[in-house]
C-alpha cells in the first residue's frame, strides 16, 4: 500500500483564480469557500457567487455565475454522468445546478464535435429560507437533495428531455442538517439533534417519506456528527458518528448491530499524514469524531476540530492523522485522493499517489521521491568544440559528426575547403522552396492590400450559460445596436 501524503504543491490552480472581482464601482476580495472533485475536474465555490469550474488535465479554469449575485456560496457537488452535473448552495438559500456537457472523443464523427452544446443552469428558489449546508446527487444525477442550517431537506428532480427542473420538501428536522448521503432509494441524513434514513413510499395522494431514527438512544447534546452509507465486513451499512470517539454501524432499518470504540487507539501514536508545509503548531486533539467520508475500500476519512483522521474500520486502527494543518474549511474525498481547503488561498491534495493529470510535478523535497534500488549513472566525457565561426570559415558545417580531436587537427593543418558548390546547392533549395510557395493557392482575404479596411461589426456568441425557463439573449455588437434583422 502507498503512503498517504501531499505529492505537491497546489499553487498553480489556487493563482489562476482570482484576487479580486469588480461589482459595480467596487472590487471584492475573492475567498475559497467550498471545494468538490472528480478524476477530471475541481469545481471551487466562492465568495462572490462564481463557481470555478478547473480542467485537471488542460489546466483551464471557467467561471460559472450562479442566480444569487454576489452571494456566498456555502457547498458544491459534482455528478459526473452522461454530462457534469454540478450543484451549488448559497448562504441565502438558492441552488444553482450547472449542466455541463463532456467533450466527445476524438473518434466521434466531426458533425457532433461541430454542435457544441451551451452550459444550461437551473435554479431552485424560495424553498431553503436558510443557507443550504449540504448537497448530495443521485448516481445518475437526475435527484439532487438539499440540506439546510434550518434542517429543511429538498429533493430537486430534473427533466433532461422537457428542460425543467421540480422541488419539493420532504422532511423538516428542525436542526442544522450536518450531513447526507443516498444508497438506491433510501437517504440517510445526520442532523445536529439526531440521524435519520428516509425511505420514500408511494400512496394515492402522491409520494411521501418515511422517517426512521438511527438507534434508539437520542443524542446528550447538539454536535455535528456525519452517517454514511460504506461497505464493512462485505455488507453494506451505515456508520454514525457518535460522541467519545465512537462509530455505530446499523443496518438500512437503523438498527445498531455493532459500536466501534476507538477511544483508547486515538490515545496512542499514530503515524502523520506528511505535507510540504506543515503548520509550527499541531492542532489538539478533539474529543470526538465529527463528518465521515468513505476512503479505498473499508477506510473511513473523518473531520473534527480542525484534524483529520484515516481509520481502518475492520481492523480498528487509526492509520494516519493529519494535526498540522492551519484549518479545515472543507474537505472532498474521491477514491484514493482527499482535497482539503486549509484558508481562503489555500488547498492541500493528499493522496496514496501523485496527480496523473498534471503534467509536471513541483518537487519541494527531492529525497522523498528518490528510492533506495535508484543508481546515479555517471555520464560520458564531453570535450569541448572549436567556435561554430572558425568551422564554418574552414569548410565544416558546426554539426558535423567528426570526432573533437579529428575537428581540431583538421583546424591546425590549416586545410581550406571550398564551400562554393555548397552554398550554391543551399542557394538552388532556397530557390525551389520559393517556388512551392508561389504555386500554393491561398484565401484572397489573407492577402495584403494597401489603403484602409472598413472595420465590420462582429455579432458576439450567445451567452455560454443558458438560463432554463429563458429565451437566451445575445450581447449587442460593437456597435450597440441590436443584432440580427
Amino acid at each position: 500500500m502507498n503512503t498517504l501524503r501531499e505529492w505537491s504543491p497546489l499553487v498553480e490552480l489556487v493563482n489562476k483564480i482570482p484576487s479580486s472581482v469588480q461589482r459595480g464601482l467596487l472590487f471584492h476580495d475573492v475567498s475559497i469557500t467550498c471545494v468538490d472533485l472528480v478524476e477530471e475536474f475541481i469545481a471551487l465555490g466562492s465568495n462572490v457567487g462564481l463557481v470555478f469550474w478547473y480542467n485537471r488535465k488542460s489546466g483551464a479554469i471557467e467561471r460559472l455565475a450562479t442566480d444569487s449575485g454576489s452571494q456566498e456560496l456555502t457547498c458544491v457537488r459534482i455528478a459526473s454522468t452522461v454530462e457534469y452535473m454540478v450543484a451549488a448552495g448559497c448562504r441565502a438559500g438558492q441552488v444553482n445546478i450547472f449542466q455541463i456537457p463532456k467533450t466527445p472523443p476524438p473518434d466521434v464523427c466531426a458533425e457532433l464535435l461541430l454542435k457544441a452544446k451551451p452550459i444550461e443552469r437551473y435554479t431552485v428558489r424560495g424553498l431553503h429560507r436558510a443557507g443550504v449546508c449540504e448537497l448530495v446527487w443521485s448516481k445518475n444525477g437526475m435527484r439532487l437533495f438539499s440540506g439546510d442550517t434550518g434542517g429543511a431537506v429538498v429533493l430537486t428532480e430534473i427533466g433532461y428531455a422537457s428542460k425543467t427542473c421540480q422541488s419539493r420538501e420532504i422532511i423538516n428536522e428542525r436542526y442544522e442538517i450536518v450531513q447526507m448521503d443516498l444508497y438506491r432509494s433510501k437517504l440517510l441524513v445526520s442532523s445536529s439533534f439526531r440521524t435519520v434514513i428516509c425511505s420514500p413510499e408511494e400512496e394515492e395522494g402522491g409520494q411521501r417519506w418515511r422517517v426512521a431514527q438511527v438507534g434508539k438512544k437520542d443524542r446528550k447534546m447538539l454536535a455535528p456528527f456525519g452517517a454514511v452509507f460504506a461497505s464493512v465486513h462485505g455488507k453494506q451499512q451505515i456508520v454514525a458518528t457518535r460522541s467519545g470517539f465512537r462509530l455505530w454501524l446499523a443496518d438500512d432499518e437503523g438498527d445498531v448491530a455493532q459500536t466501534l470504540i476507538f477511544k483508547e487507539l486515538m490515545r496512542a501514536p499514530c503515524p502523520e499524514i506528511g505535507l510540504l508545509n506543515p503548520s509550527r503548531n499541531p492542532i489538539r486533539i478533539p474529543t470526538t469524531f465529527g463528518k465521515l467520508y468513505p476512503f479505498e475500500g473499508h477506510r473511513m476519512v473523518t473531520v473534527a476540530n480542525g484534524a483529520l483522521f484515516l481509520l481502518d474500520l475492520e481492523r480498528m486502527g487509526v492509520v494516519g492523522s493529519l494535526t498540522r494543518l492551519r484549518h479545515i474549511l472543507d474537505v472532498a474525498v474521491d477514491r484514493n485522493e482527499i482535497l482539503i481547503l486549509e484558508s481562503a488561498r489555500s488547498l492541500v491534495r493528499i493522496a496514496t499517489l501523485p496527480d496523473s493529470s498534471q503534467s509536471t510535478i513541483v518537487l519541494k523535497n527531492l529525497e522523498l521521491f528518490v528510492s533506495a534500488e535508484s543508481q546515479i549513472v555517471q555520464a560520458d566525457e564531453c570535450c569541448e568544440e572549436a567556435p561554430a565561426e572558425l568551422l564554418v570559415r574552414n569548410g565544416e558545417s558546426p554539426g558535423s559528426s567528426l570526432p573533437c580531436d579529428d575537428r581540431v587537427d583538421a583546424i591546425d593543418d590549416g586545410g581550406v575547403v571550398d564551400n562554393d558548390a555548397r552554398l550554391i546547392d543551399s542557394h538552388m533549395k532556397k530557390l525551389e522552396l520559393f517556388d512551392t510557395l508561389n504555386e500554393l493557392k491561398y484565401d484572397e482575404s489573407i492577402l495584403f492590400k494597401s489603403g484602409r479596411s472598413r472595420r465590420k461589426h462582429r455579432t458576439k456568441l450567445v451567452n455560454p450559460i443558458v438560463e432554463i425557463g429563458q429565451i437566451p439573449k445575445e450581447i449587442e455588437p460593437d456597435g450597440g445596436e441590436p443584432s440580427g434583422s
